[in-house]
């Protein structure tokens, strides 16, 4: 286990892209907690539907999926893809399978600027 995960309220998640990057909260659940093991890492993230950057992501354990929507900001992990997704347009969009990992809570908009596909690095703070 990785030293600290006993103080995850005070641990941040680092996303980096370009010359960018965001802070993210850390949900403390065993999704995150797997995640958080991987890292860092540098992953190459798609874009849908211009609201969300996402990436495939296989192994991470699954406890329950209660979130029943995403909102901008939101960093989760869609169970029925294995994907980690950032979403940075939307708002209490209803969408099932998801267990939320983290938030960003300021900034995420500037992902618009970057369409389609991007190189991102992840770390925890």
């Amino acid at each position: 286990m990785r030293e600290g995960f006993k103080y995850m309220e005070y641990r941040h998640l680092l996303i980096s892209f370009a010359d960018e990057q965001l802070k993210a909260t850390i949900e403390d659940n065993a999704t995150t907690r797997d995640f958080i093991e991987q890292l860092s890492m540098t992953i190459n993230m798609h874009d849908l539907f211009n609201r969300e950057k996402y990436a495939e992501i296989s192994g991470l354990t699954v406890e329950n999926t209660n979130t029943p929507h995403y909102s901008k900001g939101d960093i989760s992990f869609y169970t029925p893809m294995e994907t980690f997704v950032i979403y940075y347009k939307g708002d209490q969009e209803p969408l099932n399978g998801l267990v939320k990992m983290g938030e960003i809570l300021k900034g995420v908009e500037i992902l618009e600027d970057y369409p389609g596909d991007i190189e991102v690095t992840i770390d925890i703070e």
